[in-house]
Order: C-alpha cells, then sequence, then structure tokens
C-alpha cells in the first residue's frame, strides 16, 4: 500500500486498519513519507515484528508480519 501522499496520522492508521485482516503467515508492506517511529512500540506492543528501509528520498518502506512467524521471504 502506498501512503506517501498522506499526512499524518492517516499512514499509521490505515496501516492498523489492514493489520486486523493479516492472517498469520501473511505480511503487509506499506510506503510512508517517512520513518513510521510513532507505530513502531504500537506494533511490538500488538505482537508484530517489522522492518523498515529508508529509500534515498526519505520515504520508507514498512514490512509487519506476526511475530510468531518467521520472516517471510521477500
Amino acid at each position: 500500500m502506498d501512503l506517501r501522499d498522506l499526512a499524518p496520522p492517516e499512514p499509521m492508521e490505515r496501516i492498523l486498519d489492514a493489520l486486523d485482516a493479516l492472517e498469520p503467515g501473511q505480511r503487509l508492506e506499506a510506503l510512508t513519507p517517512f520513518r513510521p517511529v510513532s507505530l513502531l512500540p504500537i506494533l511490538d506492543e500488538m505482537g508484530h515484528a517489522w522492518r523498515v528501509v529508508m529509500d534515498p528520498a526519505g520515504h520508507a518502506r514498512i514490512t509487519i508480519w506476526h511475530a510468531q512467524d518467521a520472516m517471510l521471504p521477500e
């Protein structure tokens, strides 16, 4: 999901809404306008693992999965 054109807190809200449908073994990938610092501790509390990769333009690609799952291949 591409959320780069949205103003805060909408990217975080959309990611959290999408996580309601995330099944074990699936992952969610989102592009955000910046590193989603406020979202990361929430994901930890919810039992999700995550990885953030920054691009040269300052956007972030966050991949989220259930912490009990092994990291899914790219």
